[in-house]
């Protein structure tokens, strides 16, 4: 349950950006933040694999 406050803060965010955006806006900027998320995986993934070696 600790994690409880960042999940209802950014669900809290994103209720607030989608009343200023229109959907297509919504839609880029989704697979944007996707995007990022996916190459800080990459990059989490490569750093933990340089601490095994």
């Amino acid at each position: 349950m600790e994690n409880c406050p960042d999940i209802v803060a950014i669900t809290l965010l994103a209720c607030q950006i989608s009343e200023c955006l229109s959907d297509e806006e919504l839609e880029i900027l989704s697979a944007d933040l996707s995007l990022l998320s996916d190459a800080i995986t990459a990059i989490l993934a490569r750093r933990s694999q340089n601490d095994i070696i």
